[in-house]
């Protein structure tokens, strides 16, 4: 008896010893996993969505840093954030001139003046991700592109630049034979010519309520959205136009 005694006061030893460290773990899982974002990844989201809306990029922009992080330990993550400088253009790397907010006051010295804001460059990677074509099947030469028999693949269109976005419509024609697997570039497409040459034209031109329609001759193959060089008919002279439809052209100004 003395021995199961001793047994059940070194049991209740362990459990006062162990269960406070345990809650005290638990509140920390707890406080961790309820943290607001950092403000690095923060600012990222808000600088991407700020780029992405000035170049009007389609797709979804990701950003990282490219060098070590700034210290941006003292920002709030709603902190108001100017972008100074664009970039020229998007890129796989990028640097950005931001003004950060000066940070507030410190209660122990109110009399002290805020610091002003500070203007930094952020050097950050960049991915834009968007949908392009994946062929599932092999494709023969001057074949239709079908959007509904292609299958979808995310690509980086800022280092796969020359792939199809899947939002880039019909009219397409394969301008060669490719295997399957493959995620379509621009030179494995041409545009269905909307224009052949030789072939007459309707021409539109107009400008405010004026609006004059005409006759030419078309000088060589174009597709939807592509410049054709025209001819006059009675003048001999050649002009360009916008391919807008089937054996149909505008002149715009």
């Amino acid at each position: 008896m003395p021995d199961a005694g001793r047994s059940r006061r070194l049991a209740a030893l362990v459990f006062a010893l162990v269960l406070p460290a345990a809650s005290q773990t638990s509140s920390a899982d707890d406080v961790a996993g309820t943290a607001p974002p950092a403000p690095s990844a923060t600012l990222l989201r808000r600088l991407a969505d700020d780029i992405a809306a000035h170049f009007q990029a389609s797709g979804e922009l990701l950003l990282d840093w490219q060098r070590p992080q700034p210290a941006l330990a003292g920002l709030a993550p709603d902190a108001a954030l100017r972008i100074l400088e664009y970039p020229a253009a998007l890129a796989p790397q990028m640097l950005v001139r931001v003004r950060l907010p000066s940070a507030p006051r410190q209660p122990s010295d109110p009399a002290r003046a805020a610091p002003p804001p500070a203007d930094i460059t952020l050097v950050v990677r960049a991915q834009l991700w968007r949908d392009g074509w994946l062929l599932p099947e092999p494709a023969a030469r001057g074949d239709p592109v079908l959007p509904s028999a292609l299958g979808i693949k995310r690509f980086d269109a800022l280092r796969d630049r020359d792939a199809v976005p899947a939002d880039s419509g019909a009219d397409l024609l394969f301008a060669r034979a490719l295997p399957a697997g493959r995620l379509l570039v621009w030179r494995d497409v041409i545009r269905r010519p909307l224009v052949r040459r030789g072939q007459s034209v309707e021409i539109s031109a107009g400008e405010g309520a004026l609006l004059v329609t005409l006759r030419g001759i078309a000088m060589e193959d174009a597709g939807r959205g592509e410049t054709v060089r025209i001819r006059n008919p009675e003048s001999r002279k050649e002009f360009t136009a916008l391919v807008v439809s089937e054996s149909r052209a505008e002149v715009r100004f």
